[in-house]
């Protein structure tokens, strides 16, 4: 790590003990006013502050109160002493809290606390009160740099900051603006009037209120602007003259964002990390997306969870410790009947259950030897093993995400580390067990983590295997075959969906670990095209790909569908049979648990005895497709969820004993030496996995074209215009003000009246707002380019009652067969 970046990390460090100091001084209080906080600023002599104590300790010594008197007197005598330790004011100044304050079982007790702060304190302070007063120090993690941001759209304008890690809301109103169209007849120039005049008095209001909220007694109180939003208001505030001329010399970005309201203001933090690369709420996202990074890349060199992070620490592994700042966890150092030292950590609910404490060998409680916040702990210790600390807050949907899903606590490795092996030499694990209430570590599963994607083990040949089971999850993106080399043809393992679609002796194929990565590859022309999985017709929408389209980070606005494709999809159970074949009258795991499993009676009957199967290994799709047979067979049984279903048959194979099965396929068996627990496990022997064909919308070329660039096999020259609906799909995004009754129920209504027939929904989470979505609507039909036609007037519809829309693509329809 760079000497700046050190830097850095000390600074952060510094500013979370003076969080946790504030946080302590505030709820301290005390009886009468013996409670001293004393602040010297840099330059200042500490003669004077001496001679000052000295005056205020003859006035002390009048008080009528005997115990009030001698709780200052005393207080006082503290405060000299402390500062009899400085020849010389220390560089930044000097800060001393002394007093007595009472403990919350009401007895007291002396607190002398003096340090110098992480910057200067240009505050100079003596108060002797009932409480400490910590409002400079608050001041000095305000941090230096606030950013402001105006969010306009046709619907409204918000108003917010940015400041560190803290984003902020200042005002926010909406406006009902006239949308432009083409009736009026002889009254249309006076309907544009009143048009522009209202647009006109929109911007000078916007221009006010920027006044009201971004200049305080004259002076500009940010140190840049940023103006946001999805059409040309944001160009029209910049350039008016009503704009204040203080603020249109601090604007430093003008960004284009797909919403408006506060998933705009999110997003346009998002495009303006670059100019705002110094601010603690960026740096925090993209170290946490980083982390994100290493777990969807299957990467193994991160960590989570108190016991795994330690282990970490100790083997000098850990680059990069990320830690929630408000994480409550207390570290115990406790000693046992024979004098070996025990560590345990425990939360604030754990703290009451003294069984923790016992020693395991003589049912005594242990002695407790040391008590401290573990994050006191790390932050004094983290040195000595060549790590670097890093807090983050929960203020972000990152961090927020951070905290929940993993505990709040892990770390960035310098290699790979297998906490599994290490495990099995742990000599404690027996009987001090780590809380299901602090994250433990594990296996990272999709549940845990909303952006786990599926990741291919890489063939001894360097390929990825695809076996045909995981097909709904493997994604691919194609190129030319005059512009790939080093593909390796014949592979059986060649999904249908790309062999479906694409002229094998046009296109090459070209797997990839990921979905989001074939995304990446179409956005930046890496691939002419790509294919993912969009839906199962057992298992519903693949979430992973509808939040890649979602794009709240606007990261592919490029990207458009061309294409479709089906993949018939079956399921095997694999594992190691036992000796001897089953007899009818086998019994165990392999005999139905109840009469009626399940409303899908399953299709396919075990091949061997299910009995001693107590895990089962699968990509977490592979659950819903099979849920008859395994609620039937296998009910019960603990289920782990595997990055892919070929990891899931690795996991599988590694477990002689038995006890591990895999939802997998067939290929899967042959490549691990499996033997088939039972075949055709899927709920329908219809099973089907649905697919859509990625391109990348080039240069000027408009949106609305309908993939003119592709031609699947079987293609027909001049099929699907416009009218003929069922030759055709398209899929568009799009937002309502969820405060708006009857909102979502209009959006939908615009279809109708042109004839378009809806042929699926779709929703996913904003990312900003709890319970605030984004629809996804399917219809047939064809937009395009240059013409008005039903789908381009049902759009233009829906942007007179949506907040925002966004085009999706157009594409021959191919039903499944």
């Amino acid at each position: 790590m760079s000497a700046p970046q050190a830097n850095d990390a000390e600074k952060n460090i510094e500013i979370w003990k003076v969080k946790k100091l504030i946080k302590r001084l505030e709820a301290a209080r005390g009886n009468g006013t013996s409670m001293i906080s004393l602040i010297i600023p840099p330059k200042d002599q500490v003669s004077r502050a001496a001679k000052m104590l000295a005056e205020e300790f003859g006035t002390a010594s009048n008080i009528k109160s005997r115990v009030n008197r001698l709780s200052v007197l005393s207080a006082i005598t503290s405060t000299q002493q402390r500062l009899k330790l400085y020849s010389k004011v220390p560089p930044n100044g000097l800060v001393i809290y002394c007093g007595e304050i009472i403990t919350q079982e009401g007895k007291e007790r002396k607190i002398n606390i003096d340090f110098e702060p992480f910057k200067p304190i240009n505050t100079s302070l003596y108060l002797c009160d009932n409480k400490f007063h910590t409002e400079a120090l608050s001041e000095l993690l305000e941090s230096d740099q606030k950013f402001g941001f105006i969010i306009m759209d046709g619907n409204g304008a918000l108003f917010g900051t940015l400041s560190g890690n803290t984003r902020e809301v200042v005002h926010k109103f909406s406006v009902d603006l006239p949308k432009k169209h083409g009736r009026g007849g002889q009254s249309a120039l006076r309907f544009a009037r009143l048009r522009e005049e209202k647009r006109h008095n929109y911007v000078r209001k916007v221009a006010e209120l920027a006044v009201q909220n971004f200049i305080t007694n004259d002076k500009v109180n940010v140190a840049g602007l940023i103006l946001a939003g999805s059409a040309d208001f944001k160009n029209d505030l910049n350039q008016s003259d009503l704009f204040d001329q203080r603020l249109q010399a601090k604007v430093i970005k003008v960004v284009d964002v797909s919403y408006g309201g506060e998933n705009g203001f999110n997003q346009a933090i998002e495009l303006a990390s670059e100019t705002l690369s110094n601010v603690k709420f960026i740096q925090e996202k993209k170290l946490i997306n980083r982390y994100f990074d290493e777990i969807s890349q299957d990467s193994g060199k991160v960590c989570y969870g108190i016991e795994d992070t330690l282990k970490a620490l100790e083997l000098g592994a850990a680059e990069i410790l990320i830690v929630y700042e408000n994480l409550e966890v207390t570290r115990w150092a406790l000693k046992d009947s024979e004098g070996s030292e025990i560590i345990l950590h425990t939360n604030k609910n754990q703290e009451d259950d003294r069984s923790l404490f016992m020693d395991k060998s003589t049912g005594q409680e242990m002695e407790i030897v040391d008590q401290m916040p573990f994050l006191e702990w790390l932050a004094e210790r983290y040195r000595d093993f060549g790590a670097t600390l890093e807090f983050v807050s929960d203020r972000s949907s990152e961090g927020n995400q951070f905290v929940k899903g993993f505990g709040g606590i892990g770390a960035i490795l310098r290699y790979k580390v297998n906490f599994e092996q290490l495990a099995e030499y742990s000599d404690d694990d027996e009987f001090y067990d780590a809380s299901p209430e602090i994250a433990t570590p594990g296996t990272l599963t999709a549940p845990r983590f909303e952006r786990q994607v599926d990741a291919q083990e890489p063939r001894e040949d360097g390929h990825f295997g695809v076996p045909e089971d995981q097909r709904q999850v493997t994604p691919w993106r194609l190129r030319p075959r005059a512009q790939i080399d080093g593909f390796s043809d014949g592979r059986e393992e060649e999904p249908d969906a790309a062999l479906d679609t694409f002229d094998e002796s046009v296109y090459a194929f070209e797997p990839v670990v990921n979905i989001e990565d074939v995304f990446s590859a179409v956005q930046a022309g890496a691939a002419d095209y790509g294919v993912v999985p969009i839906e199962n017709s057992s298992n519903g929408a693949v979430v992973f790909t509808l939040d890649l389209f979602a794009d709240l980070k606007d990261r592919y606005p490029h990207i458009l569908i061309c294409g479709e494709a089906y993949v018939r999809i079956e399921h095997c159970l694999l594992g190691f049979a036992p000796p001897s074949p089953p007899t009818n009258a086998s019994s165990g795991a392999a005999t139905p648990t109840r009469d009626a499993p399940d409303p899908t009676k399953p299709r396919a009957r075990p091949l061997a005895d299910l009995s001693r199967v107590r895990k089962l290994y699968s990509h977490p799709q592979a659950w819903g497709q099979c849920r008859g047979f395994l609620n039937a067979y296998l009910r019960g049984v603990e289920r782990q969820d595997c990055s892919s279903t070929s990891r899931a048959a690795e996991e599988a194979a590694r477990d002689a004993s038995g006890a591990s099965a895999a939802v997998s396929s067939a290929t899967a068996a042959k490549l691990q030496g499996l033997d088939f627990l039972a075949k055709g496990i899927n709920d329908r022997d219809d099973n089907t996995t649905r697919f859509f064909v990625l391109r990348r919308r080039e240069g000027e070329e408009a949106e609305e074209g309908a993939g003119e660039g592709f031609r699947p096999k079987g293609w027909a020259e001049g099929a699907g215009g416009d009218g003929e609906m069922e030759a055709w799909k398209s899929l568009v995004s799009f937002t309502v003000d969820h405060n708006d009754p009857g909102a979502l129920a209009d959006s939908l209504a615009v279809f109708k009246p042109y004839k378009l027939n809806l042929t699926s929904i779709n929703t996913r989470p904003s990312g900003v707002e709890k319970w605030n979505y984004i629809f996804f609507v399917e219809f047939r039909g064809r937009r395009l380019a240059g013409k008005e036609g039903a789908v381009n007037a049902a759009l233009r519809d829906l942007g007179s009652v949506a907040r925002s829309w966004r085009w999706l693509g157009s594409w021959e329809s191919k039903l499944a067969t």
